[in-house]
Parts: C-alpha cells; sequence; structure tokens
C-alpha cells in the first residue's frame, strides 16, 4: 500500500492495490453500520425527533423553531422519510448515510495526501472506535455534525498543502454545514478557524521579516521548489472564507436566535463536577471493556508523545496534534459556558463531532510508523470493532420493542389518553411515537378529561416505583377514584415498564 509520508516513493502497483483496499473498505464498512439499522428500538431523544417530522414541511420547521437546535437534519429526515418510508431503519438509514460519505472523504481526500495505510487506519476508527457505532446511526444530528467538523478539519489541511480556491470552498462550505447540524460542530470548526487564522498571521509576520532581509541578489536569484509546509496561508484569504463563512450562516444564526428567545424552557444537563469532567475527558477511550480502554490510552499517549519528542516539527505535525487538542479544547468551551449559563447545555455526547479530529491525529501519526506497527494497529482497531459491535448490536437489537408494538396496535385506540410516571418523558415520548393514537398528558386530571369514555393507560418506568414522588402520585388516582388494573410488563431499547389500565 502506498504511504505519502515515506516521500512517496511508491511503486505505481502498489498504490493501485492500496487505493483498491481502501475503496474496498468503504463498502465493508458502510455494511457494518447499515447491519444495526433494522430494528425498532428508540430512546427518548430519537423519539422527540421522530416524532418531530411526523407533519407535513411547513410543520417540521414550525416544530424545529420551537426547538433549540439548528434544523438542518429534521428537513434531510422529513425527505428521506416521504421518499422512502416513515419506518425506523430508513431514518436510522438517513443517520448512516454521513458515516458512509466519512469514509469516501477517507478512502478519497486522507489516501491521496497520506496514503492507503493513513486512509485504512483512519476509516476503521471512525467506525469501530468508542461511539461511533452508536452516534452513528442515531436518529439525530450526530452523524450529520460529526461528518461536516471531520471534513472541516481535513479540508483544512488541504489548504495548509495547496490554499487553492477549491480547498477554500470545501472547507468553508464545510464548516458552515456543521453550524447548521449542532451548534457545537459549529464549535468544533470554530476551533480549526482559530487555528488557520494563528498560521495566517504567522506566515504574514514571516513574509515581513524575509521581506525586511531581501537584497537584490536574493530577488533575482532562482528561487528553489517551495516544500508544502512552506506555502503560507494569506490572511486575505482568510478574512474572505471567514466573511463567507458569516454571510453563509447568518440565516442560521437568526434561527438560533429566534429559538433560544422564543422557547419557553431548555432541558438541563447534569451538573460538570470535577469527576463529570474526568469521564468526558476518557469520553474519546471507553470502550466498554478495561483491557482495551487502557491499551487505546496508551496507544494515543505513545504517538502523542512520539509527536512532541520530534525533533524537528513542521507544520504536517502540529496541525494533527492540534486536532486531537480541539476535543479538550472543546470540552473547555463547553465546561465554562455551562458554568455561566444558568442551566447546563452541554453534555458528552455533544463531544461526538470533535472526535473524527481525533482520530485524524491517530491515523496520520499511526501511519507514519513501520509496517510491522501498522499492522499491529489496523489489528487493535479490529479487536475494538468486534468488541464495539457486539455491544451496539445487543443495544439495537435489544429484545421487546416489537412485542411493545404489537400490543400497541392490538389495545390502543383512538382518543385513549397516556399517562406516564417517570423521572423524564421516555415513555410520553418513545409510546406515543409508537402509537399516534395515544395522546400523552401530564396529569392525572387532564388524561381523564380527554379520555372520556376511552381508556386512561398508566406507565411507569422501571425504578420509579421506588421514589417519594410516585407514593404521592398512587394516592391522587385513589383519591380520584380510580383502581390499577395491571396489563403487563414490556421493554424496549433502554426501558423497561409496566403498564396499567386506570378504571374508575
Amino acid at each position: 500500500m502506498e504511504n505519502l509520508n515515506e516521500n512517496n516513493k511508491v511503486p505505481a502497483a502498489d498504490k493501485y492495490a492500496g487505493a483498491v483496499i481502501t475503496w474496498l473498505l468503504v463498502p465493508l464498512l458502510s455494511a457494518v453500520f447499515i447491519s444495526l439499522t433494522y430494528n425498532s428500538n428508540v430512546w427518548l431523544d430519537e423519539a422527540f425527533t421522530a416524532s418531530l417530522v411526523r407533519t407535513d414541511m411547513a410543520g417540521v420547521i414550525s416544530r424545529s423553531m420551537q426547538d433549540t437546535l439548528p434544523p438542518l437534519y429534521n428537513i434531510i429526515l422529513k425527505l428521506t422519510t416521504d421518499a422512502f418510508g416513515y419506518t425506523i431503519p430508513v431514518m436510522k438509514l438517513t443517520s448512516v448515510v454521513p458515516m458512509i460519505l466519512t469514509l469516501i472523504l477517507g478512502a478519497s481526500v486522507v489516501r491521496k495526501r497520506f496514503g492507503a495505510p493513513t486512509a485504512c487506519i483512519f476509516m476503521l476508527a471512525v467506525t469501530v472506535m468508542p461511539q461511533m457505532l452508536f452516534f452513528g446511526l442515531e436518529i439525530r444530528m450526530y452523524s450529520l455534525g460529526f461528518l461536516f467538523a471531520t471534513a472541516s478539519a481535513v479540508f483544512a489541511y488541504e489548504i495548509i498543502c495547496k490554499p487553492c480556491k477549491i480547498n477554500w470552498c470545501l472547507f468553508t462550505l464545510s464548516s458552515v454545514l456543521a453550524g447548521y447540524s449542532h451548534h457545537f460542530a459549529f464549535v468544533t470548526v470554530g476551533f480549526i478557524y482559530l487555528f488557520l487564522l494563528i498560521y495566517a498571521c504567522m506566515g504574514l509576520k514571516k513574509n515581513d521579516e524575509n521581506t525586511d532581509k531581501d537584497t537584490p541578489e536574493d530577488l533575482d536569484a532562482e528561487k528553489p521548489d517551495l516544500k508544502q509546509e512552506e506555502h503560507p496561508v494569506k490572511i486575505k484569504d482568510f478574512l474572505i472564507c471567514l466573511l463567507a463563512t458569516f454571510i453563509l450562516y447568518l440565516p442560521c444564526l437568526l434561527v438560533t436566535i429566534k429559538q433560544f428567545l422564543s422557547v419557553s424552557g431548555y432541558f438541563s444537563m447534569p451538573e460538570i463536577t470535577m469527576s463529570v469532567f474526568i469521564k468526558y475527558c476518557r469520553y474519546p477511550y471507553t470502550v466498554g471493556l478495561t483491557i482495551l480502554s487502557a491499551l487505546l490510552i496508551t496507544l494515543c499517549g505513545f504517538l502523542l508523545m512520539r509527536t512532541f519528542i520530534r525533533k524537528e516539527k513542521t507544520i504536517h505535525d502540529v496541525y494533527p496534534l492540534y486536532c486531537f487538542a480541539v476535543f479538550y479544547l472543546v470540552l473547555l468551551f463547553g465546561t465554562a459556558i455551562s458554568k455561566v449559563m444558568t442551566a447546563n447545555i452541554f453534555v458528552d455526547r455533544y463531544l461526538f463531532f470533535s472526535l473524527g479530529l481525533i482520530w485524524f491525529f491517530f491515523a496520520v501519526e499511526a501511519g507514519k510508523l513501520k509496517k510491522i506497527f501498522i499492522y499491529f494497529i489496523i489489528l487493535f482497531e479490529i479487536t475494538v470493532g468486534i468488541f464495539s459491535y457486539v455491544q451496539a448490536f445487543s443495544s439495537e437489537y435489544a429484545p421487546g420493542s416489537d412485542e411493545t408494538i404489537r400490543w400497541l396496535k392490538q389495545n390502543v385506540s383512538p382518543g385513549d389518553s397516556l399517562y406516564t410516571l417517570e423521572e423524564y418523558e421516555e415513555l410520553a415520548y418513545c409510546l406515543t411515537f409508537y402509537d399516534p393514537n395515544l395522546k400523552n398528558f401530564e396529569t392525572l386530571e387532564g388524561a381523564a378529561d380527554a379520555a372520556g369514555d376511552n381508556n386512561i393507560w398508566l406507565a411507569v418506568l422501571e425504578g420509579y416505583d421506588k421514589t417519594d414522588e410516585y407514593n404521592g402520585y398512587m394516592d391522587e388516582i385513589d383519591e380520584k377514584g380510580y383502581s390499577r388494573e395491571y396489563v403487563g410488563a414490556f421493554r424496549f431499547d433502554r426501558y423497561m415498564f409496566r403498564m396499567y389500565r386506570l378504571v374508575k
């Protein structure tokens, strides 16, 4: 396989073989994602998004405006469900497509720049590393933001190597679309912009110093061919890019401002304590098996140390290292914002968008190793992938969802009311998504008034019956003259619950 980190001195036959192997990985790794989509399990956030697009396009836009996240994913999801059917597999496949496009980015741009070994390591990483198989197919905007944030980082490196118009355009477009996907995907690319600004300013200073030292003899001398790292990023080009980004992102910015002004409240995430912060720091390496997590941290630490102790560092060393740091810069930014705001709006899954940058660094540095070490790393990735896939498969194909849906269709009638007892709104969103004949009500009185002669279904999430609030709700049910007729225990995704019919 070719390896451009070795001065590009690779026979044409090896380059061809490397390209073939890399492109063969695209359908193979795509199949890994796709194989996890044919199920009916959803959790709270997925049910919320899926229910949001169960209307016409005008309704999707209107409902998105009542949320606090950009509407791009919702619009795409509406288009795909209209085209291919409103089913859970179609929705999950919609989320898988950006991950497949990320694989294509690796097989094309990353391979051409760094060689097949680096591309293969990168493609495997964005498939099998922690969190990838979970958020890569979730019915949310995570995979979309991941694609554009990762593409922004890759095209920024292309600018560093070759600051032509096409690379600037691809970088700008990727960055803007990251902003249209999720706020923290935009924060991620914001740190890439910061690097380009610093690099452009350093190049400008270097050019000024060179101008002061130039002599007529120097100017007349034949100029040598420039190396990649000597191509400066012009501050003028960066400012044009920044202006274009602002203009293109402005509609989304106006929508975001309107959303935050009109939204009645925001779901507050858990407070970021020191223990939570440390947990977030480990987020990219938490495989689920201690020995694999320890080996992954050790391997990343080795690559970091190898980069740090390299005597002569070029921009090709510094930029991938900075990409690794972006994850922690986003973490610090999210933590700081959470401390400033009255409600914490930051949670670990918002770090998913910057994980692609960690694995970009990982692949670039690993690709510089000797072949025997490269083969070891690929074998290690496959080992992690097997464990990750088993975990993801168990989660996606958790038993019970089909039985729950079947029971709802057989027993729920139009006009029936749902009253849920739970800490958040897991059952309220998921059960009404599974069967739109159900309408959830926040209070028993509201459910009773709406049901009339129809059924009132009471769903109690497992574990909630051990809370103090539960006893109070039971007392209210008794005081209003209702008895509970036990129907059965059900489960889907990560939830288990008991269903009752309230009888007066």
